[in-house]
């Protein structure tokens, strides 16, 4: 079957006429240099956003490009109009590009700007712990001097103590025995004064004995706990002695160098 020239053409016009339709349906690519002039992008959030409307931009002007090459390929002048697509495309590619290379510009700008200021943070923190050291170092210093010091008072008061301890138990005993002797003598003197108290006066004489032995008894287990208070006492000292960090040189502290242990 014969198609004729004439409808030939004809279904040629409506193809372009409905080329024509779709590419002008298709929403127009934003004009980037009205919306984002030169050196107007100033902010992080600017620049994202003018990212983002970049990239919506060159996707729209890619699909004109590929509709607009299709449409040419039936018109009359097809050399001409492929022409003007072509240089349409670069002129938004363009836009695109521009816009792209100044928000990728400033971010690049505002994150060193960021890393220059933490490392200028960094720098003032690091300076002032370098001040505050040499003062934290006396301060350590001082505690372990006055740790000694304490340590050298407890040894000396426990000397002392036990220096004194013969001396207290001696005037302690010595005490106790007279007031036994006292109260045994008084009975004896009342009691001897009559017969008829002689019964009383040996019962007098056993509990004074009763009394003598409880209380030799008690003095025994008095120097005992005194005994086991002292080793305890000593083992504390020797403890806290050996616990305690030897004195810091002066000299040393000077010169940076650490004593030998």
């Amino acid at each position: 079957m014969l198609v004729r020239p004439s409808l030939m053409r004809m279904r040629l016009a409506l193809a372009s006429c409905a080329l024509v339709g779709v590419v002008s349906a298709a929403p127009p690519p934003a004009n980037l240099d009205q919306q984002y002039p030169a050196g107007s992008i100033t902010t992080q959030s600017g620049a994202e956003q003018a990212l983002v409307d970049a990239d919506a931009a060159q996707k729209t002007i890619d699909a004109q490009y590929k509709a607009e090459r299709v449409r040419c390929a039936h018109v009359v002048l097809v050399t001409d109009c492929q022409d003007k697509a072509r240089r349409a495309h670069t002129r938004g590619q363009g836009q695109v590009h521009r816009v792209q290379v100044e928000a990728h510009d400033l971010q690049r700008k505002l994150a060193a700007q960021q890393r220059a200021v933490q490392r200028d943070a960094q720098q003032v923190q690091q300076q002032h712990e370098e001040a505050a050291r040499p003062e934290k170092e006396r301060a350590a210093q001082q505690a372990a001097q006055q740790r000694a010091a304490q340590a050298a008072d407890r040894a000396k008061d426990a000397l002392r103590q036990q220096a004194q301890a013969p001396a207290n138990r001696q005037s302690y005993e010595q005490r106790n025995a007279q007031h036994e002797h006292d109260v045994a003598q008084q009975s004896s003197v009342q009691i001897r004064n009559s017969a008829d108290n002689a019964r009383r006066y040996k019962e007098k004489q056993d509990n004074a004995k009763t009394y003598a032995a409880t209380r030799a008894r008690e003095r025994e287990q008095s120097q005992k706990e005194r005994e086991e208070r002292e080793r305890k006492r000593k083992a504390q000292m020797t403890q806290d002695a050996a616990n305690s960090p030897p004195p810091a040189d002066p000299g040393a502290a000077k010169t940076g160098a650490v004593p030998e242990p």
